[in-house]
């Protein structure tokens, strides 16, 4: 279970804020954990429409968002499995290796490299997608047993277990949903859609990832890096020298939404509210907020807005 801070962002809290209609366009910005985007998919006909600058984040939207089946063959799972069997490890009794800041058992290693090698890995960018999220489930497994107190089940074990869990989240919600990664702004401006959903990072941006979402990003990319992603005063997420420069430049980007009815934006940092709600004046809409308290030091903030 993560932490109270990390489960606000899920979005059981404000699915009954917003009344979604049929076959209505959703378009979910800077989506970094995937929470929010799948939840939509799960529960509301509607389309929905992911932006993202994380390479992993992106995989997960093509696989669970743009996809709607879990497209391995019987043929592929076997394959998958039968690397896991001869690569096979004890957890307990493996070296962890650590690479770009992530602890894994040196066997898991080889078998993400030897996954890779798989035909079915450059079949379609789906195909790809999928296996990227099954390595990512695997890697949070070791990554969450990595504790004295806690033994990892052998690589063979583990394998077949997640080959039947990665499974469940693909669906369908009869809609054609699109996942796209650093969207341009006369994209965005082109796509018709009722609700926007922004999930606005504190002005300082993303200074680390917490482990499990580094694992998403490394099993992509071995080496990922954050400044690489994300340059100074360029992205959601990206570093900002002060809240004057962060507001200009999401009031710039923002514009291009205006065509967009409900915003719905989710604030992290409670401290600039207030200079949102200015922002979101300027450009001539009217908005209201309400917070949630998730501790005692932590309370999440909400930002709904409509034209004036």
């Amino acid at each position: 279970m993560h932490d109270l801070a990390h489960y606000a962002t899920f979005p059981h809290f404000f699915s009954d804020t917003l009344r979604f209609y049929r076959h209505t366009n959703v378009v979910c910005l800077n989506t970094l954990a995937g929470n929010t985007e799948q939840f939509i998919k799960r529960n509301f006909r509607v389309r929905v429409i992911t932006n993202t600058v994380f390479p992993g984040a992106y995989e997960y939207d093509l696989a669970l968002i743009e996809n709607d089946r879990f497209l391995l063959s019987n043929v592929d799972l076997r394959r998958i499995q039968q690397l896991a069997d001869t690569l096979n490890f004890e957890a307990s009794q493996t070296k962890t290796v650590e690479r770009n800041g992530i602890k894994l058992p040196s066997g898991l290693w080889e078998y993400r490299e030897e996954i890779k090698r798989l035909p079915v890995f450059d079949r379609t960018p789906y195909h790809r997608a999928t296996m990227h999220y099954f390595l990512w489930q695997l890697a949070k497994y070791y990554l969450l047993t990595d504790r004295p107190d806690i033994p990892g089940l052998p690589l063979s074990e583990a394998v077949r277990f997640y080959l039947r869990e990665v499974k469940r989240p693909f669906r369908s919600n009869r809609e054609v949903n699109e996942a796209y990664r650093r969207i341009d702004r006369e994209t965005l401006g082109n796509i018709a859609a009722r609700v926007l959903i922004v999930d606005v990072p504190p002005v300082s941006g993303y200074r680390m990832l917490p482990p499990f979402l580094q694992a998403r990003e490394v099993m992509v990319n071995e080496r990922f890096k954050l400044s690489d992603i994300l340059p100074p005063e360029y992205f959601f997420g990206s570093r900002f020298d002060s809240e004057n420069a962060y507001f200009e430049w999401m009031r710039e980007f923002l514009s291009h939404c205006q065509h967009i009815q409900t915003w719905l934006l989710m604030v992290r940092d409670a401290a600039i509210r207030p200079g949102m709600v200015a922002m979101l004046e300027s450009l001539k809409r009217r908005s209201r907020s309400f917070s949630h308290s998730i501790a005692d030091d932590f309370t999440f903030s909400y930002l709904i807005s409509h034209p004036e």
